[in-house]
């Protein structure tokens, strides 16, 4: 494997077990507001593909233009994401997300991200996100009425 790849699994040092159950990851992705309309049912569906990674404080994440092949939701630690324009970047911390934008348009990261100090995160893949998404009606549903209320839309 190299160095360029932006999707690297979690190195456990002999250990075939992961630091959290199901359960506990679908908690974590409940605390992502894109997620606040769906079931813990669903969100059980979703935190089954999610998968456990590390980074190394320093380790690229992702560089702009990268196909989203993944977005991340970080259980420890922080990643540092460039802002477009070159304004200060953005510093992503334990509940939030970093490359959902990419993964929810199919588009080229607008972006670059770093781990800014040892990070622990569970990564959904775009491929398992939206092969989900077509198997379940609710989670899309409620992704809808998220962006519904975050937009303000009223009729």
């Amino acid at each position: 494997m190299g160095d360029d790849l932006t999707y690297i699994p979690a190195q456990r040092s002999g250990a075939t077990r992961n630091r959290l159950t199901t359960l506990q990851k679908a908690e974590s992705l409940r605390k992502l507001p894109l997620f606040s309309e769906t079931s813990i049912e669903d969100l059980y569906r979703l935190a089954a593909v999610a998968h456990e990674i590390e980074f190394a404080a320093g380790r690229v994440i992702y560089q702009k233009e990268d196909i989203g092949d993944a977005f991340y939701l970080i259980v420890q630690g922080r990643i540092e994401c460039d802002t477009e324009g070159g304004g200060k970047p953005v510093i992503a911390g334990p509940g939030e997300a970093a490359g959902l934008y990419s993964v929810l348009t199919r588009e080229a990261r607008e972006t670059s991200a770093k781990a800014f100090e040892d990070t622990f995160a569970l990564a959904v893949g775009a491929e398992d996100f939206y092969n989900l998404l077509s198997c379940n009606a609710e989670i899309t549903v409620g992704l809808i009425k998220y962006f519904v209320k975050k937009a303000g839309i009223t009729l």
